[in-house]
């Protein structure tokens, strides 16, 4: 499958998500590999997985060791600790994960983490109603959040919704600009439009790449002088630079 844009992931994901939560308790082992493997190949829901292990380091290595023989006060004393619903998602994902790597699975695999974690469920349709609230749900709001509302941080981030809002006001001021300043209002209008549709699918060290080249051919080209070339370069990156001296 080819790499999908952050609306594309986005809707194939609530899809994936909603096939796992609605599916028969038999049905829900195949239906979440199918999840995980889905996220682990795309490049902004593989990058969300590593920033949420990132962010929760620390609940990620205390977890990892544990096994279905760990003490249980062990166990209750991670539970006591998850105090937000971040945690609570990064807590379902680090299982759920743990679970998607072991090589032989059953029915009942992955939703018996409600039982063995939390002793919800004496049948496997309770015990898919506890995997749910405490496992899948958590999983999939955290997911969502750092789709829409996380801040674009190192160069190897994608901008969520809510980056990529401001990176679409920052270019249609720039096209406001150049276009007052006289260059070419159709082309700067498609090349702008162009950047919005790469901003939701490019990470931030490839946009930034895609921006300099395309303003760099914008001057060679002589649609803009090469000093507003440099001026929209480094307004929209917010960086300084001299590559066009």
């Amino acid at each position: 499958m080819r790499q999908l844009n952050t609306t594309e992931l986005e809707s194939k994901t609530n899809n994936y998500f909603l096939d796992v939560e609605y599916a028969n308790p038999d049905d829900v082992q195949n239906k979440l590999t199918q999840l995980i493997n889905f996220l682990s190949s795309q490049d902004i829901s593989k990058n969300i997985l590593n920033r949420i292990t990132e962010d929760h380091l620390d609940l990620y290595q205390k977890l990892e060791p544990l096994n279905d023989q760990s003490p249980e006060r062990t166990k209750k004393a991670i539970i006591e600790s998850l105090l937000t619903a971040d945690l609570q998602g990064a807590f379902g994902y680090f299982l759920i994960n743990k679970k998607f790597k072991e090589k032989r699975k059953f029915s009942a695999h992955y939703i018996d983490l409600s039982w063995k974690w939390y002793s919800k469920g004496h049948n496997y349709s309770e015990q898919q109603d506890g995997f749910n609230s405490y496992f899948l749900k958590p999983f999939k709001e955290l997911f969502d959040w750092y789709l829409s509302e996380s801040q674009t941080e190192k160069e190897a981030d994608y901008f969520s919704y809510k980056s990529q809002e401001k990176v679409f006001e920052k270019l249609e001021k720039l096209e406001e600009i150049l276009t007052k300043q006289g260059f070419g209002q159709e082309i700067i209008f498609n090349e702008i439009e162009e950047l919005k549709q790469l901003t939701k699918k490019l990470n931030k060290k490839n946009w930034g790449e895609v921006i300099k080249g395309k303003f760099v051919d914008l001057a060679l080209g002589g649609v803009l002088t090469k000093e507003a070339a440099i001026k929209a370069i480094e307004f929209i990156t917010e960086t300084e630079l001299n590559l066009l001296q």
